[in-house]
């Protein structure tokens, strides 16, 4: 392997853990009841902590899915490359803190801000993406970092994907403020789309 594989391989690898520990950390949300409840009652009752957990499930192991393809497509490594995705981890880390806020305060007063601090979060983690992807496939560069030209088929798609996904995570944010149970449900309509395979499309070599 290559200086340039060596670095995608250290940048992926170094990723890989960070969403497995964040997607990880989702589980302590769910809690045992004690043997004198009414096991349940106490079941029925902690539905708001698994629709959360079950999102932030989805959209974590939705977003190391791409985050894995992405690096597929990825033929050497820059500083800009390190800060985007760096930032992009930042932000994952985040969503089990926003997923414990939403599934604690969901039925509460708080509810509303909590669906929108978790959803910002969602619109955050976009964000970046799309910034990632922006870094990594602009035509200003002089050595390109893609293993395909900005004009190739699947880089065009992955550009309309990321800002079609942007788009619906903002809306979703704005959701929050009105109705944060259908903000939860956009968001888990995007993990799902996002989930698709893309279309397999010859990749020159690296």
């Amino acid at each position: 392997m290559d200086a340039a594989g060596r670095d995608t391989g250290r940048v992926e690898a170094f990723s890989d853990g960070v969403y497995a520990i964040a997607i990880t950390l989702l589980v302590l949300d769910l809690k045992v009841p004690p043997a004198s409840a009414d096991l349940a009652a106490f079941l029925r009752g902690q539905w708001p902590t698994y629709a959360a957990f079950l999102t932030s499930f989805l959209v974590l192991g939705i977003m190391w899915l791409n985050h894995h393809r992405l690096f597929r497509l990825i033929r050497r490594v820059d500083h800009g490359l390190l800060l985007w995705n760096g930032a992009l981890l930042l932000v994952t880390v985040t969503l089990p803190f926003g997923t414990s806020l939403l599934s604690e305060h969901l039925r509460h007063p708080g509810g509303h801000l909590a669906a929108e601090i978790y959803s910002g979060l969602m619109l955050a983690c976009a964000a970046c993406y799309n910034g990632l992807w922006l870094h990594l496939a602009s035509r200003r560069r002089k050595e390109r970092l893609l293993v395909a030209a900005c004009g190739h088929p699947e880089v065009q798609a992955i550009h309309r994907a990321y800002l079609v996904g942007l788009g619906l995570y903002a809306a979703a944010f704005l959701l929050a403020f009105v109705n944060p149970l259908l903000a939860l449900l956009v968001q888990a309509g995007l993990a799902a789309y996002f989930a698709l395979p893309p279309k397999s499309l010859e990749l020159p070599a690296a």
